[in-house]
């Protein structure tokens, strides 16, 4: 693609997608959830074309062909989570203009961080690549263990056509997990039956994405989570734009996220309810840029905890008497069990300030640049994919958190051992969307979006 029209329809669909997220917040989400903290406060006009010019800056550099998966990672925070955070606290913070300003241009610094370290050379390493078979005998044998202490502490259930109970399902698993189960869950959701999936959707084995839709509903009817629900679709989505690297990445998924919600605007109106709108856009692409303001307008006015909370507990008092999570969920929304799970950058200013903007960034970023080393001859879509669920797990979760809990580092391990795909498998890897709909929808459950209920973010 001509470089110079990629930029210009770069900067267009920030711009649109920029637009529509501010409409929807303004019109529609606003006047439904102000009681849930979606309030809104009508800025200047100088300073919404400023929320719009930080929004859109990035366009001049986000990778018009994507190559690695750290850049995967990237067009995902900059439209989950960096264009909300850079328009949305302009509505909502009742700060002075200076201030809400400092912290849009940190966070336009931070992300061209992250963007300069998606380009960096390649580390000179070499990766331990197992056999297929002696991998995926691993792979059996920690599902085995994982699946053993999911089973050993909740039992065998599988219900996952209840989805109008999935508040209740999520409130019970909260009341009894914990320790080991959390990590095999997480884990085994969040990365392996993720890989598992993948690696069956790019070499077309319907039997390996059934085992890993399989395993990913049993694990739903366990823990509600409808991020584990979905995650089938999430891959398919990521797969469908990975397949279109040569026509930009970036563009279509930053015009497809555009797309998308218009659509959920469409099919509410004509329901005249707000299911999709409330499920998808305010949920998923809104209130990570909601959090983003509050968790800066809290911990600028109170002390910042500096992971007293986490790992240093045991040398630092702590200011509080909850999580930060729950300290912003009773602080903005009016519940002390309410979950106010942030990204890595609302979390990173509540802990160290703009210190920590910078710091976590650059930890991220070599991170990312660890896996691009050790990935750089494995399978391209196959790569990308074993980061899609956990990185979107960073729009609403602290990085270390990430990390560990959510599988960042897993993938990592996974990837060195990685067996590359067979020459057959690779010339077979190219398909059309429609063959992927045709062996792998069918697998999903059909529910009504229609049976969930706002009980929380």
């Amino acid at each position: 693609m001509n470089n110079i029209k990629g930029r210009i329809l770069l900067l267009l669909g920030a711009l649109i997608y920029g637009g529509l997220l501010s409409w929807v917040y303004i019109d529609l989400v606003s006047p439904a959830f102000a009681y849930m903290g979606y309030v809104y406060y009508s800025p200047s006009s100088s300073m919404v074309m400023l929320a719009f010019a930080a929004a859109a800056l990035p366009a001049l550099w986000m990778p018009l062909v994507v190559k690695r998966p750290s850049q995967v990672v990237y067009w995902i925070l900059y439209v989950l989570v960096y264009i909300p955070a850079s328009i949305i606290p302009f509505y909502t913070l009742r700060m002075e203009d200076g201030k809400v300003v400092a912290f849009s241009l940190s966070l336009l610094a931070v992300f061209a961080i992250l963007g300069a370290s998606t380009r960096l050379p390649y580390l000179p390493i070499r990766r331990l690549e197992l056999p297929p078979v002696l991998f995926w005998l691993g792979i059996a044998l920690i599902s085995a263990v994982f699946y053993g202490l999911i089973v050993a502490t909740y039992g065998v259930r599988f219900d996952v056509g209840a989805l109008s109970d999935v508040y209740d399902v999520r409130e019970k698993y909260k009341e009894s997990g914990g320790g080991l189960v959390s990590y095999a869950i997480a884990w085994q959701s969040g990365v392996i039956n993720p890989l598992i999936m993948a690696y069956g959707l790019v070499t077309r084995k319907p039997g390996l994405v059934a085992a890993g839709l399989f395993g990913q509903m049993f694990i739903f009817s366990i823990t509600g989570q409808k991020s584990i629900f979905f995650s089938l679709l999430l891959n398919i989505v990521l797969l469908l734009l990975l397949n279109r690297k040569k026509n930009g990445f970036g563009i279509s998924m930053l015009y497809g996220a555009a797309i998308f919600t218009v659509l959920c605007v469409l099919v509410d109106a004509f329901l005249e309810d707000m299911v999709l709108v409330s499920l998808f856009v305010r949920r998923l692409i809104l209130t990570p840029g909601l959090l983003t303001g509050y968790y800066y307008e809290f911990f600028t006015n109170n002390p910042q905890v500096h992971l007293a909370h986490s790992i240093f507990k045991s040398f630092l008092d702590y200011p509080y008497t909850m999580k930060p999570v729950y300290v912003i969920g009773y602080q903005y929304m009016g519940s002390a069990s309410m979950a106010a799970n942030a990204n890595l950058w609302a979390d990173s200013y509540a802990n160290f300030g703009y210190l920590g903007l910078f710091v976590f960034t650059m930890l991220l970023g070599a991170v990312l640049w660890l896996f691009d080393s050790i990935t750089r001859h494995c399978e391209y879509q196959v790569k990308c994919l074993m980061l899609g669920i956990p990185t979107f797990a960073l729009s609403n979760s602290a990085l270390l958190t990430t990390l560990l809990t959510h599988g960042i580092l897993l993938a990592l391990i996974l990837a060195y051992i990685l067996p590359s795909i067979k020459k057959k498998e690779e010339s077979e890897a190219t398909f059309s969307p429609e063959e992927i709909w045709k062996k792998s929808m069918p697998l999903s459950p059909v529910a009504s979006l229609s049976q969930y209920t706002e009980r929380d973010l």
